[in-house]
């Protein structure tokens, strides 16, 4: 029985980095419209990242079971982004498979494609159900609903110690969060000041997939 191997997560992240590279200078992402090229990067990365640390698949594995099980169960419970990313997840995917299957590194994009069109819908609207989400998830829609910098480790630490003595958030009609400002490109320059592109520093992909330091609380 195959096991998880970080070795393994690192080389299709390394892989699916060039790939996506390529792909934005590909036919199929010139047909995205701009929102969807924006979200394009993160989608991808989140997506090939889920898809093997739940299900072992690498990308030449990718089956439209796991898709689906990725597409209604892990993005809106892990995934901390607003409704323009989940909205793009559709037309990214579908045009990634196509230049995937295109340069000859997939064999199954219309069966994956399928399947996608067939559990968009419902992905979207269980992102919009807070009680879809995961414990971090909530956690952190939470602090930034109370106006908590997450990038303030100390802030957040704070706003969880104060959740856990609390118990859980009321979380009904809470919205997921949405993207101020404008978006680094990945290739740009980091503004955090390393010098590293921004897809290797703090453009690497940033989920709810991994609880917060919250003793006592039951992890997701």
């Amino acid at each position: 029985m195959e096991k998880y191997s970080d070795t393994v997560l690192q080389e299709i992240k390394d892989r699916v980095s060039t790939w996506v590279d390529e792909f934005e200078e590909s036919t199929e992402y010139s047909c995205l419209s701009a929102a969807e090229r924006e979200e394009s990067g993160f989608i991808i990365d989140v997506f090939a990242e889920l898809m093997y640390n739940y299900f072992l698949e690498t990308p030449e594995k990718w089956s439209a079971g796991a898709l689906a099980e990725c597409c209604l169960d892990l993005f809106p419970r892990k995934v901390l982004s607003g409704p323009e990313f989940y909205e793009a997840v559709e037309p990214v995917l579908t045009a990634f498979f196509a230049f995937l299957q295109r340069n000859g590194r997939i064999t199954n994009a219309a069966e994956l494609t399928r399947r996608l069109r067939k559990v968009a819908g419902d992905m979207i609207r269980r992102a919009n159900q807070p009680d879809n989400w995961g414990l971090a998830k909530t956690v952190f829609v939470g602090a930034l609903r109370d106006g908590v910098d997450l990038s303030d480790e100390t802030a957040l630490a704070r706003y969880v110690e104060k959740w856990n003595e609390q118990g859980y958030p009321r979380t009904a009609g809470v919205e997921g969060p949405r993207r101020v400002g404008r978006k680094v490109g990945r290739n740009e320059p980091c503004p955090c000041g390393s010098g590293k592109k921004y897809k290797k520093c703090c453009g690497a992909p940033v989920k709810a997939t991994d609880s917060p330091d919250t003793t006592g609380a039951t992890p997701d």
